[in-house]
Order: C-alpha cells, then sequence, then structure tokens
C-alpha cells in the first residue's frame, strides 16, 4: 500500500486560514493538524491551532500550543498577543506572565502600538479604566490615525460618563473611517445617553445599512424606538437583546410562546431583569391567561407573595429552582411585542396588584393628625449600571422634609437607609426598612400611603401597580420607559413623573414636587 503524498505546509496554510476566517473551525483544524504532522515545530500551525482550542474554550490546550508555537519562535507576535490574552481570560485578570510578555513586546518591539491596546483592552474588560484609557492613549501617540484606537477612547470615556469628550473621539474615528461599524454604533449609544435620540436613530441606521443584523445596533435600535414611543416597532426589536453580552439567553429547550391559542398546554412566564421589570409586566399575564392555556411563573423570591395575589397564574417558582413542567415560555418583556402593543393599547387597567397583608400596620410618625402620609424612595439598587444618575443621596430630599403637617415614611431598602441615621433624621423621617421583608410588605407599607415619592426604582412600579398615587423623579435622560417630556406614564395612570431640565439639578426637581405638594 503506497503511502500518501506529503502535503506542502505553505501551500496547505492559506487553505487552512481562509477556512478558518469563514468558520469553519473543523476544517481548518484538520489542515492545521496535517501541517504538523509534516513539520511538528510549525510555529503558525501551533499558534493557529492554539487560536480555535481558545475560540471552544479549552483555554488550558490553547495556552499550550501557544506556548510550544513561542519555543520554536520566541518572536511570534501573535502567539505571544494571544498567550497573554488567554492567560488573563483563564485566571480572570492581569497575571504577571501575561504582563511579562506585553511588556517584552512594548520594550523590543518595533512597533508597541498594538500591543498597547491589547493592554488597554485587558485592562478595560476587568473596569481598571484609567490604566485602558492610558495604554489606548499610548497606542494613539504611535498611531495618531488608527480610527480603532480613538474609538477604544471614546468608549472608556463613555464609561466614565464624560459623555461630550467620548462623543468627540467617536467623531475623530468616523472622520478617518465613516464606514466604521463599531464608532457608529459608540456614537449612536453616547448620543442616546444624551438624550438626542434622533442623532443616535441616524447613526445606529448607518451601521446597520453596513451590517443589517448586527445584534448590538439592534438592541439599541430597540432602545430608541421606544423612547420615542413608537412601540409597535420597538418591542419585536427589542428581542435582539438576547443576542448581546447584556442579557444572558434564556435556559429552555422548549419553544418560545408566538402568541398562539394556548388550549392545553402550560405556558411559564419568565422573569427577566430587575425587580421593577417584573412589576411593570406581570400585567400581561392576564392577558396571557385569557387564551386557554395554564400560566406558571418562575421570579424574584422576594416578588413571589406579591404576584400570588394575581388571577391566572397556577403556580409560581423562585428563579434558580427545578421547575415544573411546561410546553412554551416567554420572557415577560417579550409579551409586548408579542401582543402587538403599541402605546395607544398599552394595558393600563390598575390595580392591578393588591397587597397579600391586610392587617400590616404603619407605625405612628412624629407628626400628630398629618395632612398626608408620604413614601420616600431616594436610591436604586447598584447592580443597575446607570443607578448613580436616576439617584441621589438622602441630604437632597432635606427641602421636601421640611413641608409641614406631612409624616414622611423611608421605603428604602439596602445601604442608602443607614443616611438616615447617619443624618441624625429619625424625628424627620419614619424608616421602615426592618419591617419590609419582601415586596409584599412594601406594597402593605404602599397600601397606607397617601403618596410615594420615589427615584426610578422598583417602588416606583410597586406603587403604579397598586393604583396608589406616586410621583417619580426622573434623571434628564431617564430609561425608555418613562419616554420624552411627559409628565405622565402611559404604563401607571396614578403616577406623574418631574424631570431634571439640566443633568444632575436634584434640587430643581425637588423643588417642583415641593410646589406639587403644596398644591395638593
Amino acid at each position: 500500500m503506497l503511502n500518501p503524498p506529503a502535503i506542502n505546509p505553505s501551500e496547505v496554510l492559506p487553505v487552512a486560514i481562509a477556512h478558518h476566517q469563514a468558520g469553519r473551525l473543523a476544517q481548518a483544524e484538520q489542515l492545521y493538524r496535517q501541517i504538523l504532522q509534516v513539520q511538528p515545530q510549525h510555529a503558525d500551525a501551533l499558534s493557529l491551532l492554539g487560536v480555535i482550542a481558545c475560540q471552544q474554550e479549552r483555554l488550558e490546550q490553547g495556552i499550550a500550543l501557544y506556548r510550544q508555537a513561542l519555543a520554536v519562535r520566541p518572536e511570534h507576535r501573535q502567539a505571544r498577543e494571544n498567550l497573554s490574552m488567554a492567560l488573563c481570560k483563564q485566571a480572570k485578570r492581569l497575571t504577571d506572565e501575561a504582563m511579562t510578555n506585553l511588556n517584552l513586546m512594548i520594550n523590543f518591539g518595533s512597533n508597541p502600538g498594538p500591543t498597547h491596546v491589547i493592554l488597554g483592552s485587558i485592562y478595560q474588560e476587568q473596569g481598571a479604566l484609567e490604566q485602558a484609557l492610558n495604554h489606548y492613549q499610548q497606542a494613539l501617540a504611535q498611531q495618531p490615525n488608527d480610527a480603532n484606537v480613538l474609538n477604544r477612547i471614546g468608549v472608556v470615556l463613555q464609561t466614565q460618563h464624560k459623555s461630550h469628550l467620548a462623543i468627540h473621539f467617536h467623531q475623530r474615528a468616523l472622520a478617518l473611517q465613516p464606514q466604521n461599524l463599531d464608532a457608529l454604533i459608540s456614537l449612536a449609544k453616547v448620543l442616546l445617553d444624551q438624550g438626542q435620540v434622533e442623532d443616535a436613530l441616524r447613526y445606529i441606521d448607518q451601521a446597520l445599512a453596513i451590517q443589517p443584523q448586527h445584534p448590538i445596533a439592534r438592541y439599541n435600535r430597540a432602545l430608541m424606538l421606544l423612547t420615542q414611543g413608537h412601540f409597535g416597532a420597538g418591542f419585536p426589536e427589542y428581542e435582539w437583546r438576547f443576542q448581546t453580552s447584556e442579557f444572558p439567553p434564556c435556559p429552555f429547550q422548549q419553544p418560545k410562546w408566538d402568541g398562539s391559542d394556548l388550549q392545553g398546554k402550560t405556558l411559564l412566564l419568565h422573569a427577566e431583569q430587575g425587580l421593577g421589570d417584573t412589576i411593570q409586566f406581570i400585567r400581561y399575564s392576564a392577558i396571557a391567561a385569557q387564551t386557554g392555556g395554564r400560566v406558571i411563573l418562575t421570579c424574584h423570591k422576594p416578588l413571589m407573595r406579591l404576584l400570588s395575589t394575581l388571577p391566572g397564574i397556577a403556580h409560581i417558582t423562585p428563579m434558580g429552582t427545578p421547575l415544573p413542567p411546561f410546553d412554551v415560555y416567554v420572557p415577560l418583556l417579550s409579551l409586548p411585542g408579542i401582543l402587538g402593543t403599541t402605546l395607544e393599547t398599552v394595558p393600563a387597567t390598575v390595580p392591578y396588584l393588591h397587597s397579600p397583608d391586610p392587617t400590616w400596620q404603619l407605625p405612628p410618625a412624629p407628626v400628630t393628625q398629618p395632612r398626608l402620609k408620604v413614601g420616600l424612595v431616594w436610591s436604586g439598587g447598584n447592580l443597575y449600571k446607570h443607578n448613580q444618575s436616576r439617584s441621589f443621596t438622602l441630604s437632597t430630599l432635606e427641602p421636601l422634609l421640611q413641608v409641614p403637617n406631612i409624616a414622611f415614611y423611608s421605603l428604602q431598602k439596602g445601604i442608602p437607609q443607614i443616611e438616615i441615621t447617619n443624618l441624625g433624621w429619625q424625628e424627620k423621617l419614619v424608616d421602615l426598612s426592618d419591617r419590609l421583608t419582601d415586596m409584599a410588605e412594601t406594597a402593605a407599607a404602599i397600601a397606607q400611603l397617601d403618596l410615594v415619592i420615589t427615584v426610578d426604582t422598583s417602588v416606583a412600579h410597586l406603587a403604579g401597580a397598586l393604583g396608589k398615587p406616586v410621583w417619580v423623579l426622573l434623571a434628564q435622560v431617564p430609561d425608555w420607559r418613562w419616554l420624552q417630556e411627559r409628565t405622565d406614564s402611559p404604563w401607571y395612570p396614578t403616577m406623574r413623573l418631574f424631570r431634571q431640565q439640566q443633568a444632575g439639578d436634584w434640587q430643581g426637581v425637588i423643588q417642583a414636587a415641593i410646589a406639587a405638594l403644596s398644591e395638593i
């Protein structure tokens, strides 16, 4: 039997790379291994096999292959860069070995710019933004007209809430490369954060003209449309969220519900995002139940007792625990798109939630015979990435707390509640935090109040869902669900919105609320 003719590595390598670049990893890997059978010390084949291993999350194998390639050819730049990145990914930090490798390339390489970009990206991923910015600036000094470096600087500045500077760098990138997809998307995102929605749409549409199926661009376009109140177009586009890294994919094998008849089937409603999102969109459970099937829900544990008051939900399971059998599922925030919600058809009948604990009683307040009992929340949860812009310190509320004949109750949970004691304001504000062990007890407290004044957090949605008068204090550019410029909300008929006229001007918002209180 004749042996097959030996392959020529120089001829096979370009074919293997073409397969690799096209995403045909199995064919590429087979060809790289054929090269190594002929030439076991082929540094490029070893390095590219390492790339495939890392792409398939086999980091340990990839690291070993990169090291083999560097043992053969120590000056192999791509292998050294990829080894450094794989080591950081494996350790979830910048390791000593990775830093040594990258410093070697900076100090002894002929072009240190790309290595500074790699270090910058590692620091950026780890949240070390100043170090990331430093390396990107050093890369820019080497490559002043590199649009990608300019865009990276803009992204870091945007993360640091330096939007005007970020816009400058994104625009510089686009002046050099008008079709730079990342720069178009980045500029659109920062303009959206600035409330310039029309301009943001213009740039995101340019990006989608280049790559129509880009998940991040499509998701951000959804946010822009929803902010403008174009719910009919925005909610279907919002389904792209699950193809971005911001949202983990739903972990279910069953098919997603498409709104069709459920007769004889069980539908799982899947809570997603925060407590407020679940409270806002659980209103759709009643509509889903009308399609004839059995409806079950998995949600955050603090909501379970509250949501047990909903008619039409047969069973509630806390998130992360085993589920009963079901046929189809749907994420809660997908329901408006599936059911065709527009701005004019928002299901806004309230109350749709009720306190399950009618015996819960408010403690007495220092104010005798108050004309109003008002609940306050001044800070949202820190897990929300824009919490800094939607929240403020308790001391900001001092002018409001001076309004006479009002009993103020704190509905605040978490670390900010400590501010009551730190300021010595126990006589100004009754702290209910110890008694609010879940959202059912918060609902019981709200049910006994005349008004809730809150920042954009779950309590705003809870008060609205209970049909209680609620005033929401909003940043100049709030979340999409509060739309633009309106003082009311299509989601909650008893809600009134107080908006910043200038970014960061909470005193203006507080004074508007004080004036409104004097009118009651």
